[in-house]
């Protein structure tokens, strides 16, 4: 597609085309690093070790709006050149590599859209990539419009207002370039930390352990964080000599169904402390 695009865009002397083909070659890119990000993620270990790397795939939506919010500025200005001197555009031979581009997304956020229906915790990539697929349908019956518009216009015998169809298309985009890059910038960064979990996810854990207060004597400390899509809860609970290590592991299996529908994520664990006997 990218390939295609910037042949395209050459052919027929289309900076909207020209804005596409940025596109195309940020998220070739960023499909990059998301195909080497998630082979560690599903890489088989010894060991389970689910703390770190789900953050490739934030880091992978982060890139795609720092390599975004260059190009769309770039693209903003030279679609503004173009607009005030307003050279001709071949809208015939653009509409080609739109249609294309117009079935291919189509086909992938149908498949994008199944998966995230699918799943009860989608991940943060998925979520990024069936918003853009979806916009990028749009984006594409647009364009697909808009150069339709414009050959029509010149064919009647208006050229002056359909050359100008293509920068506009071209502004457009940038705009959208802009938005949806600093959208991800700022999301992201924040996911690529490990941050205490929000007030309601806390107040959920107390009512929780308020709820189960009679099947342990006392609370010690409670360690709380989220790491991308996971939230991780360690409690330390205080148990007299009568209580079994089958008895833990079945209220920490209880904690954290509670807890399932209200911290979506959550990955549970009770640090058990008998009392010394007497």
């Amino acid at each position: 597609m990218t390939v295609m695009f910037v042949i395209m865009a050459v052919a027929a002397g289309s900076s909207a085309l020209a804005a596409i083909a940025i596109q195309s070659a940020v998220a070739l890119v960023v499909n990059g690093f998301a195909v080497y990000a998630m082979r560690q993620v599903m890489g088989a270990n010894d060991y389970s070790f689910p703390y770190g790397a789900g953050k490739l795939e934030n880091f992978s939506a982060f890139l795609c709006g720092v390599l975004y919010v260059p190009s769309g500025l770039f693209v903003m200005f030279t679609a503004g050149e173009r607009l005030i001197h307003a050279p001709q555009v071949g809208y015939l031979l653009s509409l080609i590599p739109v249609a294309v581009s117009l079935a291919r997304g189509g086909v992938l956020y149908v498949v994008a859209l199944r998966m995230a229906r699918r799943t009860r915790n989608p991940s943060p990539l998925l979520v990024s990539y069936t918003l853009d697929y979806r916009i990028g349908l749009l984006t594409d019956a647009g364009v697909m419009i808009s150069f339709a518009l414009a050959w029509l216009l010149i064919d009647l015998g208006a050229p002056a207002v359909g050359d100008r169809i293509d920068p506009i298309v071209a502004l457009a985009i940038s705009v959208y370039m802009l938005w949806v890059g600093v959208g991800l910038v700022r999301h992201n960064f924040r996911a690529l930390m490990d941050l205490p979990l929000s007030e309601q996810e806390q107040m959920a854990i107390t009512r929780v352990l308020a709820h189960h207060f009679d099947d342990y004597d006392v609370v010690g400390s409670v360690r709380s964080r989220a790491s991308g899509k996971r939230r991780f809860v360690d409690v330390e609970l205080g148990f007299d000599g009568d209580k079994t290590v089958e008895h833990v592991h079945t209220l920490s299996r209880h904690m954290e169904r509670a807890l399932a529908a209200d911290v979506p994520g959550l990955q549970f664990r009770i640090v058990p402390v008998w009392k010394a006997e007497e």
